[in-house]
Parts: C-alpha cells; sequence; structure tokens
C-alpha cells in the first residue's frame, strides 16, 4: 500500500523538474552563444575606459594595427609593467613571466598613475610611440588582447598596463607566439669568412632576425 501511494506523487513532482532542467538548459545555450559571438567579433574586454582625469592616453588603434609590423628579439624590448586592474602583486607576476620569456625590464612594476584606483575594466593596454612600434609588435605574440594605444613617447619603451580581465600568462595559450619569439632569439649569422679575415673589406653584414611567415600568422590568429 505504501509503494502505491508513493508513485502518484514522484509522477506530481516530475513536472516542474522538468521543466527546471528545460529552462537551465535554454539559459546555457543563451550564455554559450553569447561566449562564441564575442570570440568570434575579438572585441570581448579589449576596449578599455579612459582614465577619470578625463585626460586621453594616446590614440587609439585597431587590434590589427601592428600586424604588418615585424616583431625585434624580445631583448630588445624594453617594457615596464603597470597594475590598472587592483590585483594586488599582479604586476610582478606579469614582469616576471616577461622576463622569463626574454623582455628586458625597462623600470620595475608600478601601479599604473593613470588608473589610481585599479579600475581599468579591460584587458589590458599597451602604451607606446612610433618608436617603439617594433617593439610592441613583438609583445602582441604574446598579449593579443590587449588594447593598442600609441601615445607621444619619443623613446622605443613600452607600457604594459594591466586591467581588471587580464588573467594570467599561460605559455600554452600563446605557444606559437612563444616559438617566433624563439626564432628570433637565434643568432643570425650574415657575414663571411672573408670579411672576418679582412676587417676593411665589404662583405655582407649581419641581418636583421626573422620568423618564418606561416608560424607569424599563426600566432596572430590567435582569438581573443
Amino acid at each position: 500500500m505504501t509503494a502505491v501511494g508513493v508513485r502518484p506523487y514522484q509522477r506530481r513532482r516530475r513536472g516542474p523538474i522538468v521543466a527546471l532542467v528545460s529552462v537551465l538548459a535554454v539559459l546555457a545555450a543563451i550564455t554559450w552563444t553569447t561566449v562564441l559571438l564575442t570570440s568570434t567579433t575579438g572585441t570581448g574586454l579589449r576596449s578599455c575606459p579612459s582614465p577619470a582625469d578625463g585626460a586621453p592616453i594616446g590614440e587609439v588603434l585597431a587590434g590589427d594595427a601592428l600586424d604588418d609590423v615585424n616583431p625585434v628579439p624580445a631583448e630588445d624590448v624594453q617594457v615596464r609593467v603597470l597594475n590598472a586592474g587592483g590585483q594586488r602583486g599582479q604586476a610582478n607576476l606579469v614582469a616576471a613571466q616577461l622576463k622569463e620569456w626574454g623582455f628586458t625590464e625597462a623600470s620595475p612594476p608600478a601601479n599604473d598613475p593613470r588608473f589610481p584606483d585599479g579600475d581599468m575594466e579591460c584587458v589590458g593596454q599597451l602604451r607606446f610611440g612610433a618608436a617603439g612600434e617594433a617593439a610592441a609588435s613583438t609583445l602582441t605574440l604574446v598579449l593579443p588582447c590587449v588594447e593598442l594605444v600609441r601615445d607621444g613617447r619619443e623613446d622605443a619603451t613600452v607600457d604594459v598596463s594591466v586591467g581588471t580581465a587580464f588573467g594570467d600568462l599561460n605559455p600554452r595559450r600563446f605557444s606559437a607566439g612563444l616559438a617566433v619569439l624563439e626564432e628570433l632569439a637565434e643568432p643570425q649569422q650574415g657575414t663571411t669568412g672573408a670579411t672576418n679575415a679582412d676587417p676593411e673589406g665589404q662583405g655582407e653584414g649581419p641581418t636583421a632576425p626573422a620568423a618564418d611567415p606561416a608560424l607569424l600568422q599563426k600566432a596572430r590568429d590567435h582569438r581573443c
């Protein structure tokens, strides 16, 4: 008698459960659709807000503006990491990882003076001048989803400003970019034996380092 009394109750309860599961499935589908659309457009949190003081940082460039600028060896890139996301110690972690990958530290990590409250709600920014375009192009190999800002500085240093949505620098996410850095770090042989024997000879000089075009394109095709 007990079993007969329970079955109708179980049948009555099954309807709301099925409805709840259906609602959750619809919500999950909407969420993933939004994620996929964001990934496809490549915008996401790349666009950063203006500083609270209202003063412009510089000219915001398109995300692919440096794709045609040849990268240089990481050791030739002078970089400064700034914390604009408010997470304690993140600038130090990012600076340490970039140094491990061969980049040169221009100055110690610090808080971003343009975002003193740590409220730059985006992935981050690369700030550079005209002389630092090649250096910034190199950094985009491992920082492909940051906003590009060209300012009025005259030297070739590049600022990496870390935003609230920066995340981490997992090497597995940037394997193609790291492979390009390895190629650029290889010694380039551009002199001949005759030139070495005769210092006044007019032999061919050292060649600029270059990366494999296919590998470079693969690194540039990173989806944000």
